[in-house]
């Protein structure tokens, strides 16, 4: 009987405190939680492969090598893996930028490299607005028109 309860195992839950965390949202304009540092923010809404991009400009790795590096993990835990790489290496250039100021500080080298991809995160935020605009009026249009058809329903019930 011991050894059986050795054997079992208690599940452990890792409950973050979702308050610290702002809302964001994923390339594939799903809701998403991030930390809410100014890194965070400029990779808002952009996807896994323009995220790898930035990653390996900022890093000067080549693609290949961060997505075999990372292929054994999910896409959630890939995302923030290169997240912070790239949080590392705005923080070696900021550390650079204090000791020569000829060395382009590290938010500003990420906004040139984020810059080629906020056409793509635009679009693809104001289709997705659309998308649920679209849905919220069919949704708005098919209750009316329930109501409507409840209604008459109901006054020929009071006329027979």
């Amino acid at each position: 009987m011991a050894k059986q309860e050795e054997a079992e195992v208690k599940e452990v839950r890792i409950k973050p405190k979702l308050e610290n965390y702002v809302n964001g949202v994923s390339g594939s304009g799903k809701r998403t939680k991030n930390c809410g540092d100014e890194i965070a923010q400029a990779l808002d809404g952009f996807t896994l492969e323009e995220v790898r991009k930035v990653a390996s400009d900022m890093r000067d790795i080549p693609v290949k090598e961060l997505v075999a590096k990372y292929e054994h993990l999910n896409d959630g835990q890939i995302r923030m893996n290169l997240g912070n790489l790239i949080r590392g290496a705005v923080g070696k250039l900021d550390k650079a930028h204090d000791k020569d100021k000829a060395v382009v500080p590290g938010l500003k080298t990420l906004k040139v490299h984020c810059d080629p991809f906020a056409g793509a995160v635009k679009a693809r935020n104001k289709a997705a607005a659309d998308a649920k605009a679209a849905r919220e009026k069919k949704a708005a249009d098919n209750a009316k028109a329930k109501a409507a058809e409840a209604k008459k329903k109901g006054d020929a019930k009071k006329a027979a």
